[in-house]
């Protein structure tokens, strides 16, 4: 399908995001749109949210005015389940909310395109502060990142657990022993660990070979739809904990750079 709508939007809401965080976040200054108000579970949600929301639906239904588009800033996630349209936007306007409120520049945007089944057919993934703007444009297709106008592809770097960098989830301690345990674990037998506030930073850094994986136990389908794709592209492997196949809706998901890393970790948990 054609993407430059989205892609369109994307840029624009990500050169949006980047100006406000570079001139009243980053720099520390005092800024509107600080004016942040609460959401479930401690998540904050700031203005930048919401404009950067507004910028990709605006677009997308410019050129779909009936699409069915879910945000995670204003959208009932239940209803995605049972409906059954051929095309449906899924995006995440502003992915590491609290890194953005912070100042910390590991915060990104992302856009899934799903069919009836919820698969991806078309992803983008945007990491403004990082200059990382990745697609991928159909099932098994190859994935590509931005480069001086031109689009090059990507791929991901494999290497066995005991060398490579692993992303784990946010605020794990809140999700039960076996999460705990699964830390526990994992971060015995890797090189590293991290928890770095962003699915969709993490997702792209997978696809570009930056680091190694990323393990969810409580995923939101907002944070990963873009990202799975992405990765499968960049020639990563994507599953739930027990190393089965997915689609946007399941909640325990591995996303790695190889089958080897994929057979470990499954092996691991």
């Amino acid at each position: 399908m054609d993407i430059t709508h989205i892609l369109e939007a994307v840029k624009q809401a990500g050169k949006h995001a980047k100006k406000t965080f570079e001139q009243e976040i980053y720099n520390d200054s005092e800024s509107t749109c600080m004016d942040a108000r609460e959401k479930s579970l401690n998540e904050l949600v700031i203005k930048e949210d919401l404009i950067c929301e507004n910028i990709i639906i605006s677009k997308i239904k410019e050129y779909n005015p009936n699409a069915n588009v879910y945000s995670e800033e204003s959208s009932d996630i239940s209803r995605l389940k049972n409906d059954k349209s051929e095309i449906k936007y899924l995006i995440d306007p502003l992915d590491g909310t609290h890194n953005f409120f912070f100042g910390l520049p590991y915060w990104g945007i992302c856009v899934a395109v799903l069919n009836s089944e919820n698969v991806s057919i078309a992803s983008i993934i945007y990491v403004p502060m990082m200059e990382m703007l990745l697609k991928c444009e159909g099932i098994k297709k190859p994935s590509y990142i931005l480069s001086n106008n031109s689009w090059n592809r990507i791929y991901t770097k494999p290497r066995s657990l005991n060398k490579s960098l692993v992303c784990y989830d946010n605020q794990f301690y809140k999700l039960g022993d076996q999460a705990i345990e699964t830390y526990n674990r994992l971060s015995k037998q890797c090189f590293t660990t991290r928890i770095t506030g962003s699915a969709v930073c993490d997702a792209a850094l997978i696809a570009t070979g930056k680091i190694n994986a990323r393990i969810w136990n409580k995923a939101n389908p907002y944070d990963i739809a873009a990202g799975m794709m992405i990765v499968k592209g960049a020639e990563g492997r994507v599953c739930d904990l027990q190393g089965n196949d997915i689609n946007t809706l399941n909640e325990q998901v591995i996303m790695c750079s190889d089958e080897v890393l994929k057979d470990q970790l499954v092996k691991l948990i």
